[in-house]
């Protein structure tokens, strides 16, 4: 399947999951037949099936084969009858079996090759627009709140219009926790480099250059929470990233008091 197999794992690994793709009725059931995962390991799962009295264990390996496609391999052996008509009414059990088997895998391919599905956010590589910036930095004993960091814009606002230049872009926000304090930078692309001062220093962006990009909808929680899909993807892909992650602020929260109407989008320069 083209997916990535980290991102299939830790998605199978959480067994609330799995009622999301399982194709039959109810979760882990299918064609009268009980799939009772008996052992979650790394890459792999042993799966017990269970078809009236009789039972056959089985084994899912997710197997690696670039950073963005896999295998999953679904054995199961059964040791047969003597008996000429007991084997081949194992044959016949073993063939359904293999055809459920067959059928519960097409449906994970289906649900997995959708990245959507495994990380809750929609993530697409666009191309670096903006390369030069103006950014703000201040340090806080507490998580910056909208206010706070409303300011912190409106500084740049000002001081970009003190030195006639031409704002480019919305502001760019990134909140990093310390051990003690949180930091929080804004910035806003403009159109030429402005001078350092003990407020303000001048950042750059590779124009060209390769970024991670997704659109949500809602407030912190749901920014935070969509944040760390994107570095599951980042690191999922094996994408290295040159700078730090950052928002942009589509919806002015200062304005908007309803943080479910915040738009956001959210960026990860990578190569």
């Amino acid at each position: 399947m083209n997916a990535t197999m980290d991102g299939v794992a830790r998605t199978l690994s959480a067994g609330s999951n799995w009622n999301k793709w399982w194709p039959g009725d109810t979760v882990f059931h299918f064609n009268k037949k009980t799939f009772q995962i008996t052992a979650y390991e790394l890459n792999g799962f042993d799966i017990r099936i269970i078809s009236n009295r009789d039972s056959l264990q089985s084994r899912m390996n997710l197997i690696f084969l670039d950073n963005d496609s896999m295998l999953v391999d679904w054995q199961a052996q059964l040791k047969s009858s003597s008996a000429p008509f007991k084997r081949f009414s194992q044959y016949m059990k073993v063939k359904e079996i293999g055809k459920d088997i067959n059928a519960i895998l097409t449906s994970l391919k289906n649900f997995a090759e959708d990245p959507q599905n495994i990380y809750g956010i929609k993530v697409v590589k666009v191309i670096v627009t903006d390369s030069v910036l103006i950014s703000t930095r201040r340090s806080f004993d507490h998580k910056p709140d909208v206010q706070e960091i409303d300011d912190m814009i409106q500084t740049l606002k000002n001081y970009i219009k003190q030195n006639g230049a031409v704002e480019k872009n919305l502001p760019m926000l990134n909140v990093m926790k310390t051990d003690n304090s949180y930091v929080a930078m804004t910035a806003i692309p403009v159109d030429r480099e402005l001078p350092v001062t003990n407020e303000f220093a001048p950042k750059f962006m590779l124009k060209g250059g390769n970024i991670l990009e997704a659109e949500i909808k809602g407030g912190p929680f749901t920014i935070e929470r969509s944040f760390n899909e994107l570095e599951n993807y980042r690191a999922d892909h094996k994408y290295t990233s040159p700078a730090i992650p950052f928002q942009l602020l589509v919806t002015d929260r200062a304005k908007e008091k309803d943080t479910t109407k915040w738009t956001t989008k959210l960026y990860y320069p990578v190569f």
